[in-house]
């Protein structure tokens, strides 16, 4: 029953990361349209800003569709390991995107704070604007992340947290709206600035994440313990030794030296491998391949 219910459980999550992608478009989108129509109606700058931060996060949901409709293809001639790495190229370059365009957003709102005085400060619908979308982007950074964690699909989790840093500027817009309401009437550009280096900070992440990834970082704090954890649960094995593990898309590749019995034959030894790579299989739905290599004691 517990497997079949985990089966249940783990289908619903992929369909769920199969729509993620248009539910967090949508939702960004009516968040653009509404943010930068009240900013320009209320004459708030960092209510633009915030703008054109779900603009930003538009642009990583379009990623994440593109993403999942390139890296389902099956693997042929020319891509003999698939097209998972597609997320970290494509999550790379809207980082590099996004962050471009936040630097020319800054230029202009510090420009805007030395050279334009504040005739008025913003309307409070930029403030009621500001409220209804911290609440929309937490709701879509949980959404996004549970689905990320479930499916271990590193574009879907930067979604997730573009959608987090979205939740903070929008908290940002809050603040310099009500204070500037309250007379600090400069606060309001300054905010937009503020907003831009969150932009700034939480797309940084992304592209390094990316470059990693891309550059087979390894993963092994995350799954060395793990991996050690099932071997140590094989009595017939001795030992396992350079574990070695890599990202490709949503999945994990591992590879592994284990101790074998220089007095066996090798039909015992491959046996023995083919064991410990069914039982890791087994052991974690990450893992996409493993590879197990059959070594005597250091000794003989």
């Amino acid at each position: 029953m517990k497997m079949k219910f985990d089966h249940m459980a783990n289908t619903r999550c992929t369909q769920c990361a199969i729509r993620i992608g248009w539910v967090s478009f949508w939702v960004n989108l009516i968040l653009v349209v509404l943010k930068i129509t009240v900013g320009v109606i209320g004459g708030s700058k960092a209510c633009i800003a915030d703008g054109l931060h779900s603009a930003s996060n538009v642009v990583v949901a379009v990623a994440i569709i593109m993403s999942q409709k390139i890296s389902s293809r099956q693997k042929n001639s020319g891509y003999h390991y698939g097209y998972g790495k597609i997320e970290f190229l494509l999550t790379g370059f809207i980082s590099f995107f996004i962050i471009s365009g936040a630097l020319a957003l800054l230029f202009l709102s510090i420009k805007h704070l030395v050279s334009e005085p504040v005739v008025s400060p913003p309307h409070l619908s930029a403030a009621l604007m500001a409220m209804i979308s911290i609440g929309t982007t937490e709701m879509l950074f949980r959404y996004l992340r549970c689905a990320g964690v479930r499916v271990n699909s590193q574009i879907i989790l930067a979604g997730a947290w573009a959608n987090r840093a979205n939740c903070f500027s929008s908290v940002a817009v809050l603040v310099g709206v009500i204070s500037a309401k309250m007379g600090y009437h400069y606060l309001d550009p300054v905010t937009a600035i503020l907003v831009v280096g969150i932009i700034i900070n939480a797309c940084y992440k992304m592209l390094i994440d990316s470059v990693r990834a891309l550059m087979d970082y390894s993963v092994n704090d995350r799954y060395k313990e793990e991996i050690a954890g099932i071997i140590s649960e094989m009595p017939d094995i001795q030992s396992a030794t350079n574990i070695k593990t890599r990202q490709i898309g949503q999945r994990i590749w591992v590879e592994l030296d284990i101790l074998v019995d220089p007095g066996c034959s090798i039909l015992e030894a491959q046996k023995t491998g083919e064991k410990v790579q069914a039982r890791l299989m087994e052991g974690s739905g990450d893992f996409e391949r493993v590879f197990v290599n059959l070594c005597p004691p250091e000794s003989e």
